[in-house]
């Protein structure tokens, strides 16, 4: 086996089982301070370790990937910071999008929506991210900036901007 393939095999505190109530949590969190180094570390990787990385990553870890995503899109606007943006997509793509896709779309938009308020462009930031993930993942994100403006609103993915106690959030409206 090539050095990191088991990137995400040995990342057993990644699983939900590990995480239950995570994506409400107050952000940041601990959590969301492994998951961006582990995406970082997977990062520096070569393509094809990447590659082989990623397809290591377990169905229970997705979600968590998912949440992670979803947080990190949050905490972009507050802080007004496109790195995170560019996690935050890492997370929701770097599984290859193997699960049900929905899961995945319907968080699109909070990034798409996220670069717009820090003064991002969206395309940019997409198209750098899209150039690490896999195919399928890629497509989906330069397929989403193709889409009608409302297909790519908030309000068309179930999601809306508010606040909780610490700030900027979106929240689901589902």
């Amino acid at each position: 086996m090539a050095v990191g393939t088991n990137h995400f095999e040995a990342a057993e505190w990644l699983r939900a089982t590990n995480n239950r109530g995570y994506g409400p949590l107050p952000i940041p969190q601990p959590r969301d301070a492994e998951i961006e180094a582990l995406l970082r570390s997977w990062m520096a990787l070569d393509e094809s370790t990447r590659q082989a990385a990623a397809q290591g990553i377990a169905e229970e870890q997705r979600f968590t990937l998912l949440a992670y995503s979803e947080r990190m899109a949050s905490l972009a606007v507050r802080k007004r910071n496109q790195e995170l943006i560019r996690l935050g997509l890492l997370a929701l793509g770097i599984d290859g999008w193997r699960g049900d896709w929905r899961d995945n779309a319907a968080l699109i938009s909070l990034h798409y929506d996220a670069a717009q308020r820090v003064g991002a462009d969206p395309a940019s930031l997409f198209e750098t991210t899209a150039g690490v993930l896999s195919p399928k993942a890629a497509n989906a994100l330069r397929s989403f900036l193709r889409r009608a403006p409302a297909d790519k609103s908030l309000e068309a993915m179930g999601y809306e901007a508010g606040t909780d106690a610490d700030g900027f959030r979106y929240k689901r409206t589902w």
